[in-house]
C-alpha cells in the first residue's frame, strides 16, 4: 500500500479541491491523508468522494502552541492554540493518531525535543517543504525508538505523492509500529514545486486579507 500522509486542499492554503486531489492521487496512490490547517471540512468532503478502492484518512494539521501536529483518522476538529500535550490528548480521545509534523524545521513552527516527551504515535522525519533541520530527525527517532513517517506537505497537485510511505496491512498499525518505508523525490523536484506552491499561498493569503 502506497500512501501520502500530508496534503492541504483549498479549504486551507492549498490550491486543489478535495475532489481534484482524489482524482489526481487515485491513479498514483492507494490512499491519502487530507490534513488542512486547523480545518476538517476538506477531509470530510474527501471522504464523500472516496471510492472503495482508494482510502481517505480524514485529518487536520493542528496548530498547537508549541508547533504543528497532524491528527490522522479524526472526523472532528481539535481546536488550535492548545498546548501540544493537550492537543495530543484530544487527538487520542477522538481515536486518531498524533504525528509530530516537521519537528526540527528551521523555518516553521516545530515541536523540537517535545517529540521525546509526549506520546506521539509517529514523527514526520521527511517533509516535502523542509529544506533544513536544527537536528537530524531520523537520528533522534532512531535513538529514541520512535516510529517514523514522511509526507509531502502538498499544497498543489504536482506535490501530491512526492513523499510517500509504503506498508502492508492496516495503516494505523503500520504507522504506530513504524512498519513503513519512506520514499521521497529528489530535492530539486521538491524545491521547484515548493516555489510554485509558495506563489499560490501568497496570492491566496492576500485575497483572504482583502475580504476582511
Amino acid at each position: 500500500m502506497l500512501f501520502e500522509l500530508h496534503v492541504h486542499s483549498s479549504y486551507s492554503d492549498g490550491k486543489p479541491t478535495p475532489k481534484e486531489i482524489l482524482e489526481y492521487a487515485g491513479s498514483r496512490l492507494d490512499g491519502i491523508a487530507l490534513t488542512d490547517h486547523d480545518e476538517i471540512a476538506g477531509a470530510l468532503e474527501a471522504l464523500e468522494h472516496a471510492g472503495d478502492d482508494f482510502t481517505v484518512i480524514p485529518g487536520a494539521e493542528v496548530s498547537s502552541v508549541e508547533g504543528h501536529i497532524l491528527a490522522l483518522g479524526v472526523t472532528e476538529l481539535v481546536p488550535r492554540d492548545l498546548s501540544a500535550a493537550e492537543t495530543v490528548d484530544r487527538i487520542h480521545g477522538l481515536g486518531g493518531l498524533a504525528v509530530a509534523a516537521h519537528p526540527y524545521d528551521v523555518r516553521r513552527a516545530a515541536l523540537g525535543d517535545l517529540i521525546l516527551k509526549l506520546p506521539f504515535d509517529a514523527v514526520e522525519v521527511v517533509n516535502g517543504h523542509t529544506f533544513g533541520n536544527k537536528k537530524d530527525p531520523v537520528k533522534v527517532c532512531r535513538e529514541a525508538g520512535l516510529p517514523m513517517v514522511g509526507g509531502s506537505d502538498a499544497h498543489i497537485l504536482s506535490e501530491v505523492g512526492s513523499v510517500t510511505v509504503e506498508f502492508d496491512g492496516d495503516w494505523r498499525n503500520a504507522i504506530k509500529k513504524g512498519n513503513v518505508t519512506i520514499d521521497s523525490r529528489n530535492i530539486a523536484h521538491r524545491i521547484f514545486n515548493f516555489g510554485v506552491g509558495a506563489v499560490h499561498r501568497r496570492i491566496s493569503r492576500s485575497r483572504k486579507k482583502g475580504d476582511h
